[in-house]
């Protein structure tokens, strides 16, 4: 029995594959098979994102304006070869801008929620304060979200993983304790293994931290040089030493402006002066005089017009308290709130975020060929 439903099962098959041969036998047309639309980074390096998870649906940019053209809340951060997300034509919309944007709304929710957090002062629970008044703890936070959700690519093209110094950055720059040897225990290995990145309690193959102990041989500067150079800024190039600079050199050009110029000139270029800053003062004084009442009528009027510009001002098209306050800073597209409503950005976070890199981080951000991070 199990032979004779075996022959009829081959049988079956052998129909079915002989239905779908063309006349004379020849296998039938797969061109409309063929996908209509192609990936445009098809001919692009292909890279892992994130860093080591296995998944190669990323897209390695040589050119690091075009990554920073599509990119707001990162852009200042990603100053190198970075891994993107790919085009894919099954989802079109989903790329680097997107991505960005995401990211920039998770930081700012990130934030919300830990502030209030920190500024709910209750004596029943104790809430060590980490963010508040810490411009650099803000910064850090925004860096290792960047260089991690945007990993760079090395010389072979493959995606570099967070840097562990990144990772002691951020927890020293918010002020946790470090442990007796002045590492954190959260960047050790065996805590990122069990518990993720950041405690993040999502452990995985891409939650790694790499070493900066590779140089590469294209970053500019050189190796070595780099290298040497990551020993700490230049002192006159701080805006401290420019600042002092500044006074130097202003004191040397009025010392020599009373050694070298004769007498005479001095005189003159003093008188001139003196006329050149008294001229409103003197026009002033040519004005005639004017009763208090009038002065009150101009003052009052005055004050009507820029009352009547502003009204117009607020009647044009997006410049509504309404309109500015639904538009979304990091994308510039307006949003619809619902539920609790609108809750305002927070400038301070922003501008605190918004902090450039050192050039000790720029320097280490280029030249490392082992992990993404300065």
């Amino acid at each position: 029995r199990d032979q004779y439903y075996t022959m009829i099962l081959w049988l079956s098959l052998s129909g079915a594959l002989a239905s779908m041969e063309a006349p004379g036998g020849q296998a039938p047309a797969l061109t409309a098979l063929e996908p209509a639309e192609w990936s445009r980074h098809l001919g692009g390096a292909s890279c892992e994102l994130p860093a080591r998870s296995g998944r190669r649906n990323g897209v390695c940019l040589d050119e690091v304006a075009l990554v920073q053209s599509q990119l707001t809340f990162c852009r200042d951060v990603v100053q190198y070869r970075a891994c993107i997300p790919a085009h894919q034509p099954l989802w079109p919309d989903w790329n680097a801008t997107k991505k960005d944007a995401m990211l920039a709304r998770l930081f700012k929710g990130v934030v919300e929620k830990r502030l209030a957090k920190e500024l709910n002062v209750t004596p029943k629970e104790f809430v060590s304060i980490h963010l508040l008044s810490n411009k650099e703890c803000f910064t850090a936070l925004r860096n290792a979200l960047c260089w991690f959700n945007f990993p760079k690519c090395d010389e072979g093209n493959a995606s570099l993983p967070l840097c562990r110094q990144s990772c002691e950055d951020f927890y020293g720059a918010c002020k946790y304790e470090a442990s007796g040897d002045g590492f954190f225990d959260p960047c050790r290995d065996f805590r990122v293994a069990s518990d993720g990145l950041f405690m993040s309690g999502a452990p995985g193959q891409d939650q790694i931290l790499g070493e900066d102990n590779v140089t590469c041989e294209n970053a500019a500067g050189g190796g070595m040089g780099e290298q040497a150079n990551l020993r700490g800024d230049i002192w006159l190039l701080t805006p401290p030493g420019l600042a002092v600079s500044a006074v130097v050199l202003l004191l040397l050009l009025i010392l020599a402006y009373f050694l070298l110029v004769p007498y005479g000139l001095r005189a003159y270029v003093s008188w001139s002066l003196r006329q050149l800053i008294l001229v409103p003062l003197s026009l002033f004084r040519k004005l005639p005089p004017l009763r208090g009442l009038t002065c009150m009528f101009i003052l009052v009027g005055l004050f009507l017009v820029a009352v009547v510009f502003g009204i117009y001002w607020r009647t044009l098209p997006g410049q509504s308290l309404s309109a500015r306050f639904s538009r979304d800073n990091s994308t510039g597209d307006n949003q619809i709130f619902t539920g609790e409503g609108f809750k305002p950005a927070m400038a301070t976070n922003e501008v605190a975020a918004g902090t450039e890199l050192t050039d000790v981080q720029k320097r280490r951000l280029v030249a490392s060929c082992g992990c993404t991070g300065g």
